[in-house]
């Protein structure tokens, strides 16, 4: 499946969805002015790539900041992989700077929302 790639800009994340190598990525900073429209196309990707082959996946989340609108994407994102980690063997990294302590709370509490393999990890 190729690969979906948005890149970043001020407002919005650099969105990585590599198939081929089952590396997904999102980085940077989040504040689009329609976060649904945004991520669409991000969950349509997602959802048709489920559909193929079992495989290993992982996920980086590398945010330096999120609106309170992405945050309830960001948890979306999870509970889509959370619906499919019992065919994908999902595993979901959260990096962190490590003087930010907001960034890695907010990592802290949406993955103690869902159940699925993760770690936080200091930049």
């Amino acid at each position: 499946m190729d690969a979906f790639i948005i890149e970043g800009t001020k407002m919005t994340p650099e969105i990585k969805l590599d198939g081929n190598n089952n590396l997904f990525s999102i980085k940077g900073s989040s504040r689009p002015e329609n976060p649904k429209q945004f991520y669409t196309p991000v969950f349509d990707w997602l959802t048709e790539y489920f559909g193929k082959e079992n495989v290993k996946i992982k996920f980086e989340i590398q945010m330096e900041y999120f609106n309170t609108s992405t945050s309830k994407i960001l948890l979306d994102l999870l509970e889509l992989f959370e619906q499919h980690n019992e065919n994908h063997e999902i595993h979901v990294v959260w990096y962190y700077h490590e003087d930010d302590e907001e960034m890695k709370e907010a990592g802290e509490e949406l993955l103690d929302l869902v159940e699925i393999s993760h770690e936080l990890k200091m930049l």
